[in-house]
C-alpha cells in the first residue's frame, strides 16, 4: 500500500512530460492539460508561430519567452497609468500602484534570466525566475488598484502555468 502510494505520484509526473519527438498542436495540448488554466495555456502557445514547430523544450523556452512578454508589457502599462496618477489625489492608491511598479521592475529583470537557464536544463531555476513575475502579478492583483485587476490575471495565470511545466519536466 505505501509504495503503491509513492510510486503512483512518480507515474502521473512522469507522463506530464511530452516525448522529445511530439510537436504542434498535439503537443501543445498534451502539455497544456496539465496546466492549471488549460484555456490560457493553449492559447498563449497558439498565439506564437513557433509553438507548433517547437519539440518539448522549446516550447518550454516559447512559454518563458511568452510570460517575459506579458511581464514587460504590464510593467509597461503599469508605468504608464502610474506616471499619470497624481501622488495627491490618491496617496494609498498611488502607493499600491507604486508598489506594483517596483515588483514588475524587479520581476522583469529576473525572469529575463530563466531562458538561460532552461538551455543549460535548470528548469526548477528557471521555474524560480518565472515565479518573481507569478508574485509581482499576485501581488498587484491582490493590492486592489482596480486599474490592474484584469491585466495581472493573465500574467498570473500564465506564469503559474509556466513555472509549473517547468517544475514538472525537471522531475522527469
Amino acid at each position: 500500500m505505501v509504495v503503491l502510494s509513492v510510486l503512483i505520484p512518480f507515474l502521473l509526473m512522469n507522463s506530464c512530460v511530452a516525448t522529445s519527438e511530439e510537436k504542434g498542436a498535439a503537443l501543445i495540448r498534451k502539455t497544456c492539460n496539465h496546466a492549471t488554466y488549460e484555456k490560457i495555456c493553449i492559447s498563449m502557445f497558439e498565439s506564437d508561430p513557433r509553438s507548433f514547430k517547437a519539440y518539448h523544450t522549446g516550447l518550454l523556452r516559447i512559454g518563458i519567452e511568452l510570460s517575459v512578454s506579458l511581464t514587460n508589457d504590464t510593467l509597461s502599462y503599469i508605468s504608464k497609468v502610474f506616471d499619470n496618477t497624481s501622488e495627491t489625489s490618491n496617496h494609498t492608491l498611488w502607493l499600491k500602484m507604486q508598489d506594483c511598479h517596483n515588483n514588475y521592475d524587479f520581476a522583469v529583470f529576473e525572469i529575463s534570466q530563466a531562458t538561460d537557464l532552461v538551455n543549460i536544463g535548470l528548469y526548477c531555476d528557471a521555474s524560480t525566475q518565472v515565479d518573481f513575475a507569478f508574485q509581482a502579478a499576485f501581488l498587484c492583483y491582490t493590492s486592489g488598484v482596480p486599474q490592474f485587476v484584469e491585466i495581472n490575471k493573465k500574467v498570473y495565470k500564465f506564469t503559474y502555468d509556466t513555472m509549473t511545466l517547468l517544475y514538472i519536466s525537471q522531475s522527469s
